[in-house]
């Protein structure tokens, strides 16, 4: 059965991993089944407009992921960080079992084992993806973990750590924060996909890129072509807004975890690191967000 021949249900579809995921496997030659919330919304019209076949689901409602998932070779599963995460990802992971799929690959953290040990220590776990993917493997269904680290396009929103113009983060000037493009999550679960012999039982770290943040400030302002200036937020004020956050990054700071980009650029050569990255889609983002402050009253 070649890939023209198989389906694979994308949950998160009109969302940016699980997006990225259902285009490159479009791209590859899959059929994909996009589960959403809403059919009507623009990006749902645009799967479908790209070939996608769009069905209608809820992450919890058990009972609509059992339709969508039914008669499907593979299943692409990412929640977000949310107050219903680990029974959502229970429930997709619990569909797929029922329905006898043969690939679930399930997108969860960079340095979640490093992680959990930290916050089992601590008494703060175990972490909602953690139990996710003990889940999965209790359950016995076919898969293959993928652990992304930080998004690089993290580096570039406001809602994340870039604010009023500066690179703004709660981790010290020596840490080397691992990165990685969402697009190259997308291309590698659907390689992932692609070759099932080789990475089914798998847990993979997928990272792009190491850069400190005063590297990752210069590589914006030489894209940005002006100073882009960077600070760090202190963890008391985190801890006293949100704990859970304070949490992630008590642990970066104090731990984290490290990984060789290598073996990864072997396997998918087209690998972005954050200059690459930066070049083709995110300098245009930047510019915007730029644009956008000094329209601003008063800036």
């Amino acid at each position: 059965m070649n890939t023209h021949e198989k389906t694979v249900l994308v949950t998160g579809s009109t969302g940016n991993q699980g997006g990225a995921t259902a285009r490159h496997l479009l791209a590859a030659g899959w059929r994909v089944r996009a589960l959403v919330r809403d059919e009507t919304a623009p990006a749902a019209a645009a799967l479908a407009a790209a070939g996608a076949e769009v069905v209608r689901g809820d992450l919890d409602d058990r009972a609509s992921l059992d339709v969508a998932i039914r008669g499907i070779y593979g299943v692409y599963s990412v929640q977000s960080a949310n107050t219903n995460e680990i029974p959502q990802g229970k429930n997709v992971a619990d569909a797929a079992k029922a329905a006898g799929v043969q690939h679930l690959v399930y997108s969860s953290v960079g340095g979640l084992q490093s992680q959990n040990r930290f916050y089992m220590e601590r008494g703060w776990g175990p972490i909602d993806k953690w139990q996710i993917e003990q889940h999965i493997h209790d359950l016995g269904v076919p898969a293959t973990i993928l652990r992304p680290a930080g998004f690089m396009e993290d580096f570039i929103s406001p809602a994340r750590f870039f604010q009023n113009g500066a690179l703004t983060v709660p981790w010290h000037d020596d840490l080397v924060m691992q990165l990685i493009a969402i697009d190259d999550i997308g291309a590698l679960a659907a390689l992932v996909f692609a070759k099932a012999d080789t990475y089914l039982g798998q847990a993979m770290e997928i990272t792009g890129d190491r850069l400190t943040a005063p590297q990752i400030a210069a590589a914006l302002s030489t894209a940005a072509g002006r100073p882009i200036p960077h600070t760090q937020v202190p963890l008391d004020i985190l801890w006293e807004h949100d704990p859970e956050v304070a949490k992630v990054f008590t642990w970066a700071n104090e731990t984290y975890y490290d990984s060789d980009l290598e073996p990864l650029r072997k396997t998918h050569p087209r690998l972005m690191d954050f200059g690459t990255w930066l070049e083709r889609s995110g300098r245009t983002r930047l510019m915007a967000q730029l644009d956008a402050l000094q329209e601003r009253p008063g800036t």
